[in-house]
């Protein structure tokens, strides 16, 4: 079985042992052998240099092997001691136990004696498990984990920490995730041994921040490109998040039939993870939001109204108020398709009231843009006016969504001068 395919008892790749790398190098020396002599044989010379840089880790058997040939004990040149609630937080994460997470990882960090690496970790795994409800705070934690992890010589985590801070400053609707979630991926294609899982999902948060950024078809390559690197590797919920990706870039470029059906596989595979771990996601709330939202446009209102009402309820249920605002809007907009004016205005105006306090730009610009369109369709012209004007005051650091806003604006107000003419 080759390296790539070994595996750990928890079913994953393994990622080498951790090791100490000043103690390797410093226990070579005392053996007085060069780095050719020590790894002769055993692997090659540049890999027994990437250990000592801290760049890479050694599988078990080869540190057995380099132990032998240096005559110390593994145990002398293993990271250690390794605190156990290290082990129990990577459980807690894997099994997307958030508020568990959460109050393991705060116990840790308010711990005087715990070890600086112990304390890094946990760090990351706080900002983990304070994502999806406050962003803004984990996107603090997961900067302070990286720039401790990376010090401490652990790159591999040091690149996750990164990579979330791109999830982070997307869910705070900041385009300069895609930035930060491209540096990440190439911090961690340097490493050697890498888990072909985290790369995918480094993949598909580069896909959902390229479709933030409305490129498009760069955004479908990513999503692609993370079901070839994992292959059989992805999970239920993985498979979810990049289904939900493809069928929001399919959307986008026309192809409603394909988007459709990558939805409904999407739905189906979140679900079905749902019901596996038995918690709910905010991830699932939002894929049958944009479901819904497809729905709306393809005319099945009822079954748009059972999606929509469904991510409201998941949002509530897991707690996350962050893209709740975008699931307020799609619920006005199928009102306002139904001809239920009244309580169109009602629903913007309760998604506006949250991305305000949120602080949630886009949704935001996009709130006041459907309230516009709604007083049009109810002809008062003055808060039609006024609405896109605070659309375009919101959106004015943000120059395409600003000229999109600009484009619905003409439209709305060339079809309502069209509908006055035919009525006179």
């Amino acid at each position: 079985m080759g390296r790539r395919q070994e595996q750990n008892a928890r079913g994953r790749f393994a990622r080498g042992e951790a090791i100490n790398p000043a103690a390797l190098r410093q226990a070579r020396r005392d053996a007085g052998l060069t780095l050719a002599e020590t790894a002769e044989g055993i692997v090659s010379r540049q890999a027994l240099q990437q250990f000592e840089a801290g760049k890479a880790r050694p599988m078990p058997g080869t540190l057995q092997a380099i132990s032998r040939r240096l005559r110390i004990s593994a145990d002398a040149i293993l990271a250690r001691p390794h605190d156990p609630r290290e082990l129990a937080m990577r459980d807690l994460e894997e099994k997307q136990r958030w508020r568990e997470l959460e109050r393991l990882a705060s116990h840790t960090l308010a711990d005087l004696n715990v070890t600086p690496r112990t304390q890094a970790v946990a760090r990351f795994y706080l900002g983990r498990a304070i994502l999806d409800a406050e962003p803004e705070d984990a996107l603090r934690e997961l900067r302070r984990a990286r720039g401790q992890l990376a010090k401490l010589g652990e790159p591999w985590l040091a690149a996750e920490a990164r990579d979330w801070e791109g999830a982070a400053l997307y869910l705070l609707q900041d385009l300069t995730a895609l930035d930060v979630g491209r540096d990440a991926l190439a911090r961690y294609r340097v490493l050697t041994d890498r888990d072909p899982g985290v790369e995918a999902r480094m993949l598909e948060h580069i896909g959902s921040y390229q479709l933030q950024r409305e490129e498009v078809g760069e955004a479908l390559t990513s999503y692609r490109q993370a079901i070839d690197v994992a292959g059989s590797m992805l999970n239920l919920a993985r498979l979810a998040n990049i289904y939900h990706g493809l069928a929001s870039g399919c959307l986008r470029v026309g192809e409603s039939r394909k988007a459709l059906d990558y939805f409904d596989r999407a739905v189906h595979f979140s679900r079905t993870a749902h019901d596996v771990r038995g918690d709910v996601s905010p991830n699932l709330a939002r894929l049958e939001n944009d479901f819904g939202d497809l729905l709306i446009r393809t005319g099945r209102w009822e079954r748009a109204e059972e999606m929509i009402n469904a991510a409201l309820d998941h949002f509530a249920a897991c707690g996350v108020e962050v893209g709740r605002a975008v699931a307020l809007l799609s619920m006005g907009d199928l009102r306002a398709q139904q001809g239920r004016l009244d309580e169109a205005l009602q629903w913007t105006n309760q998604a506006i009231e949250l991305a305000e306090r949120l602080g949630e730009t886009v949704s935001l610009g996009l709130g006041y843009q459907q309230l516009g369109e709604q007083w049009a369709a109810m002809d008062d012209v003055d808060r039609f006016e006024a609405s896109f004007s605070r659309a375009f005051e919101t959106l004015a650091d943000l120059p395409e969504a600003q000229a999109e806003s600009l484009a619905r604006y003409r439209r709305v107000r060339d079809a309502h001068s069209h509908q006055q003419q035919l009525g006179s």
